[in-house]
C-alpha cells in the first residue's frame, strides 16, 4: 500500500507541476504587457518631471542645479546631444500606441516610430520645407503663405529627393498632380505649409493648397518614419 501511495503521490505532483507550467506560459504575454504598460506610465511621469526641473533651472539662471534619480527597468535610455534631447526607447509587440502616432505634451513626446523630422531649409538657394527620416530627405518648395497666395504649378512642389542609403539624389524631373486628368487643375494659386515642425515625429507632412480653374483642393506630401518612399494624397474641397 505504501508503494502505491508513493507512486500516486509522485504522479499527482507531476501533474500539478505541469498544470502550473501551462498556466505560467499562457499568462506570460499578459504579464509582459502589464509590465511594459507600467514602464511606459512610469517613464512618462519621469520625463514630465524632468522637463519641469529643466524649466525651473533655466528660469533660475546660472548656478542653478537639480538632482534627479531615474530607474530604468525596461527599455533603453540615452542622451541625444546632437538633438538636445533625452530619449527612452522600448521595443514591444504590444500596440500601446498606433503605429506612427504621437501625443505632444509641451516638450514631452510620447509616440511610436518617432524617426522623422520636418523643418525649413533650402535646395539650390530655393526656400523649401524639408522632410527627413533614416532613408530619405525630401525637399518641397516653400510657396506663399496663408495670408499671401501666389501662382504655382503642381509640378513645382517636389524639388528633390536624396536617398541616404545609397548616398545619391534620385532622378526626378517633376511630380505633377491633376484632378480627373484635367489640365486646368494642374496650376493656380495657393501656398504650402508644414503640418508640424521639429524632430522625433511619426511623420513629416507638407500641405499644399491649390485654387485652380478646376476648383480648390489640398495636396498632402507625407514622409513616414522608416519609409523609403513618400505619400502624395489629394483632398478636394
Amino acid at each position: 500500500m505504501r508503494a502505491v501511495t508513493l507512486i500516486s503521490a509522485i504522479i499527482f505532483i507531476a501533474i500539478t507541476i505541469s498544470i502550473v507550467a501551462i498556466v505560467y506560459q499562457s499568462g506570460m504575454p499578459l504579464i509582459k504587457k502589464m509590465q511594459q504598460s507600467a514602464a511606459l506610465d512610469r517613464m512618462g511621469d519621469a520625463f514630465s518631471e524632468i522637463d519641469d526641473l529643466v524649466q525651473r533651472v533655466a528660469y533660475e539662471g546660472n548656478g542653478s542645479r537639480r538632482v534627479f534619480d531615474i530607474k530604468v527597468e525596461m527599455g533603453r535610455l540615452a542622451i541625444d546631444a546632437a538633438r538636445n534631447a533625452i530619449v527612452w526607447k522600448l521595443n514591444t509587440d504590444t500596440l500601446f500606441i498606433a503605429p506612427r502616432a504621437a501625443d505632444f505634451f509641451g516638450n514631452l513626446i510620447i509616440g511610436s516610430n518617432l524617426d522623422s523630422s520636418a523643418y525649413e531649409g533650402n535646395y539650390s538657394a530655393t526656400p523649401a520645407f524639408v522632410l527627413e527620416n533614416d532613408h530619405l530627405r525630401v525637399y518641397v518648395r516653400k510657396i506663399g503663405s496663408l495670408q499671401s497666395h501666389v501662382s504655382y504649378g503642381t509640378d513645382e512642389l517636389v524639388l528633390a529627393i536624396y536617398q541616404k542609403d545609397f548616398d545619391q539624389w534620385l532622378p526626378l524631373e517633376s511630380i505633377e498632380v491633376s484632378i480627373d486628368n484635367d489640365p486646368n487643375s494642374e496650376s493656380g494659386s495657393g501656398y504650402t505649409i508644414l503640418e508640424r515642425t521639429g524632430e522625433f515625429l511619426p511623420y513629416g507632412r507638407v500641405n499644399a493648397y491649390m485654387n485652380s480653374a478646376w476648383g480648390e483642393y489640398h495636396v498632402n506630401i507625407t514622409l513616414e518614419s522608416g519609409a523609403d518612399f513618400i505619400h502624395i494624397e489629394v483632398e478636394t474641397l
